[in-house]
């Protein structure tokens, strides 16, 4: 009951969420913008200072490993943001490939997590809570969608990035670690009158899945490329090489029989049990039954007032509206149709204001 009157009240009103476990990782030097150009798929050496680029990062198998928003400080400077339990290991990996392989290019990298609170205001009221605490101008036309600033917000020196996991009108603010808490009281006190609620990651991970946003661990289980996600879209074109592009090009990795990313609903509206295998037809040469996807997160959407999951079957984005069944631990098998993995705000519109 706790997650669904935090979910239904971000939706409405407006949240607060301790995002400060999230990795926060430096990279500088004249040549920060051609290493992370080959750590991530996407281009990160043309993207402009003051904007934000969401960001996939792969293994040299061509697996995903992490994602995670990208910010352009200065001309030399980015903070590449991680997935919570990331951090550590995606600065590792950094720093293997820059004193292994790229020795002598100029870059270097801080595992910079620590030193920021970041709490990130979310729903239709976020403007309004910050408008009240005032020193910055936060509107659409000064601050759009996936742009940062640096300022001072009652007081508090501060970096807000319009970036959003939830689907709504978002700020995160980072603010050094030790006036986290003062900051996170100031705006309690700023939304109390406009129904400001804590949420924590149980409310996230609905409010994500809602929107068909991947989580890290969820739908990735280091057999997953970003062509199975939907998320090609993510890949640049306009480059040589990155890691994992070699891999992503072999045989098996276009098998047109890929387990790929879907919604599903289920008929009775009830909650599919998490990881389950969907069989198909026949047995294999153990005489296991076959399986054709499995459900990688599965949730009640009290925004939509049923169940819904995320899961990854095969040739899935071309089966719409097929029934899959999906059998539970007491033998008994829930029906299921495949959808798009959006089920809220499908334009986007709520967090682009």
């Amino acid at each position: 009951q706790a997650v669904h009157r935090e979910v239904a009240n971000t939706r409405a009103h407006v949240g607060l969420l301790d995002a400060s476990t999230l990795g926060k990782i430096l990279v500088k030097g004249p040549d920060a913008g051609r290493f992370l150009d080959m750590l991530y798929t996407n281009m990160m050496s043309t993207l402009p200072v003051g904007k934000c680029r969401y960001g996939l990062m792969c293994s040299e198998n061509g697996f995903l490993i992490d994602d995670g928003v990208v910010a352009r400080i200065d001309d030399e400077t980015w903070l590449c943001h991680t997935t919570t339990g990331g951090a550590e290991r995606i600065h590792g990996h950094m720093e293997d490939w820059l004193q292994c392989e790229w020795w002598d290019w100029k870059v270097y990298t801080a595992n910079l997590t620590e030193q920021y609170a970041q709490i990130a205001v979310v729903g239709p009221k976020a403007r309004k809570v910050l408008e009240q605490i005032g020193g910055m101008d936060v509107s659409k036309e000064a601050l759009p969608f996936m742009t940062w600033a640096d300022g001072r917000l009652g007081g508090f020196p501060v970096r807000v990035y319009r970036i959003s996991f939830s689907g709504e009108l978002s700020y995160e603010i980072a603010v050094p670690a030790s006036q986290g808490m003062a900051l996170w009281d100031r705006l309690m006190e700023a939304g109390r009158g406009l129904g400001m609620m804590p949420y924590g990651t149980e409310c996230l991970h609905v409010l994500r899945a809602e929107k068909g946003f991947i989580m890290i661990g969820d739908e990735t289980d280091g057999t997953v490329i970003p062509q199975d996600l939907g998320l090609g879209w993510a890949i640049s074109k306009k480059k040589d090489d990155y890691l994992g592009k070699r891999a992503q090009m072999r045989v098996e990795m276009a098998r047109p029989d890929r387990w790929q990313l879907v919604g599903l609903e289920t008929e009775d509206g009830s909650v599919l049990p998490d990881g389950a295998y969907i069989p198909a037809e026949g047995r294999n040469a153990n005489g296991q039954r076959n399986t054709q996807g499995r459900v990688t997160s599965t949730y009640y959407s009290p925004t939509l007032k049923r169940g819904i999951a995320m899961g990854l079957v095969v040739h899935g984005p071309d089966r719409m509206g097929e029934v899959l069944e999906v059998p539970k631990l007491d033998g008994s098998v829930v029906r299921a149709t495949i959808v798009s993995p959006v089920f809220y705000d499908k334009e986007g519109a709520k967090q682009d204001v």
